[in-house]
């Protein structure tokens, strides 16, 4: 064992034999004094645990959600039940939970009838849905095919955006509506609507703007949908 002198550090020197044997001997006691203690700590610890029970507990229902194998929550969709059927409400909102995913979940639309309407993930909205939300548009806007203000395009494109927010899906028309002319007339026909973007405009039949919005669904099926808007009738 080395001191330093407090002047510079510099020199040296041994301790004696004796001293070192007593510094060891009080090292040990030390030593025996500190694992006796932590020993006494434990049994003591160990007197105060509670008795075990030979299980873990389980967490409760409400705090821990059930999930499937892969991982992903449990589907609340009764069984056999298929795309089109009607749901209650309170299956409804456990159908929907707090996320709208129409290719990998299922989801339920809500009519204006209040009807709650049941599809299954990656699969294409049901005609019950189609009608429905049709009908809607036009009992906002009955006159679409003579009206020249913007009030009947404004119902339909309300429509169509909550049809989305429900769903998830993108939702064109193919309307009989007016358009105006460069030289400050107006003309009747057949348009499709957005989003379909690359087919957006007038076409000369029902039928043709039909056949290219068909073109369009074929594309994603279960993502893809539009309404007819014809209010002569």
């Amino acid at each position: 064992m080395r001191s330093s002198t407090a002047a510079g550090y510099g020199s040296e020197q041994w301790t004696s034999a004796p001293k070192l044997e007593s510094m060891r001997l009080d090292v040990s006691a030390f030593r025996r004094a500190s694992v006796l203690a932590l020993a006494t700590g434990i049994v003591l610890l160990a007197g105060c645990a509670p008795e075990s029970t030979g299980a873990l507990s389980s967490p409760s229902p409400s705090s821990t959600p059930t999930v499937s194998a892969s991982g992903e929550p449990e589907s609340a969709t009764p069984p056999d039940a298929k795309t089109g059927d009607i749901v209650d409400e309170a299956t409804a909102k456990a159908i929907n939970g707090e996320y709208i995913d129409p290719m990998r979940k299922d989801l339920v639309v809500k009519l204006t009838s209040g009807e709650h309407i049941l599809v299954k993930a990656a699969e294409p909205l049901p005609q019950v849905v189609i009608d429905s939300f049709t009908a809607d548009v036009v009992r906002a806007a009955p006159n679409y095919a003579t009206d020249t203000t913007d009030s009947s395009v404004k119902a339909l494109f309300e429509t169509k955006e909550e049809l989305t927010r429900q769903t998830g899906r993108m939702v064109s028309s193919v309307v009989f509506g007016n358009s105006y002319n460069d030289n400050g007339t107006w003309s009747q026909g057949w348009f499709v609507g957005e989003p379909a973007s690359n087919l957006v405009g007038e076409y000369p039949s029902k039928k043709a703007a039909m056949t290219a919005l068909d073109e369009w669904v074929a594309v994603s099926p279960a993502m893809r949908t539009y309404f007819i808007i014809d209010t002569r009738n």
